[in-house]
């Protein structure tokens, strides 16, 4: 009796196997992981002891990390994570280099959302958003993996612009619980979640709340936003062009530009408040 071949099931993500194991591992194997998650360390761009030195671990730590996701190497554990950095599972130089636009394409798709993202927020709001800025004691900016830079750029922009007390969430060395407890009452905590999903966002906004802090969250118009005091939804429409009756799009790497200008005109609004003279920095 002859027998059908199957092919193999795919792989499961690395991110999802990480969660998954979260309750499996052990305290050391809990902290790299962590530190994956809730930061942009994403294993497809460091070798294996770069990570481990990264994370405060050992090589070994690493090495039985990525043998309980189910992986026989480390190598082929980075090979899944950088299959997993594109929304399609191709590696992002070839997406794009079968795609890409033009950059008058591109410029014109970046002004289109950078104005609609501006455009939406009244003027009240911006105030309210502004004061909020300059008067809360501290401010915790937070982002998960491919948000963490708008956050870092926030922190900048906060620290260098208005002087402010700023916290990077989580910053090198921590994992977002080691930061809840400092959160305090009129501290401002900012979460971006553009294109996430993760249920670490709700969990601070909830502590948050519950120590009085206000929240303001920046995510695209299609994400879950945990409860928060603002809201703002970035309009992060990628570029597309039709190629013999399919849509083809530009990654998700370039949505974060209207976050970015958004950030910007937040902390410009925030120093003029303050009576500061505000630089572009």
């Amino acid at each position: 009796m002859a027998t059908t071949s199957r092919s193999p099931a795919p792989a499961a993500p690395f991110f999802a196997r990480v969660r998954q194991a979260l309750p499996d591992f052990s305290p050391t194997e809990r902290k790299l992981a962590q530190m994956v998650l809730d930061q942009p360390l994403n294993p497809a761009g460091y070798s294996a002891s770069e990570l481990a030195q990264l994370t405060g671990v050992s090589n070994a730590t690493v090495t039985r990390f990525v043998r309980r996701l189910g992986f026989e190497s480390y190598d082929e554990a980075r090979r899944q994570a950088r299959l997993d950095s594109t929304p399609s599972g191709v590696p992002l130089s070839v997406h794009v280099a079968e795609h890409a636009p033009t950059p008058m394409q591109l410029w014109q798709q970046v002004q289109e959302n950078v104005a609609a993202t501006v455009a939406q927020i009244p003027a009240p709001v911006m105030d309210a958003m502004a004061s909020a800025l300059n008067q809360a004691p501290q401010v915790f900016c937070m982002g998960l993996q491919q948000n963490h830079s708008l956050a870092t750029h926030l922190r900048w922009q906060l620290r260098h612009g208005l002087g402010k007390r700023a916290f990077l969430v989580p910053d090198l060395g921590e994992t977002v619980q080691d930061v809840l407890p400092r959160l305090d009452t009129h501290d401002l905590v900012v979460l971006f979640a553009l294109h996430s999903t993760d249920p670490l966002l709700g969990e601070v906004a909830q502590a948050a709340r519950t120590a009085g802090a206000k929240v303001l969250c920046i995510t695209d118009l299609a994400s879950t936003a945990p409860a928060s005091d603002w809201l703002l939804r970035c309009h992060t429409s990628a570029y597309s062009r039709n190629q013999g009756g399919a849509e083809r799009h530009v990654p998700p790497v370039f949505d974060t530009t209207a976050a970015s200008a958004l950030i910007y005109s937040l902390t410009a609004h925030a120093v003029q408040w303050s009576n500061q003279p505000f630089e572009l920095i």
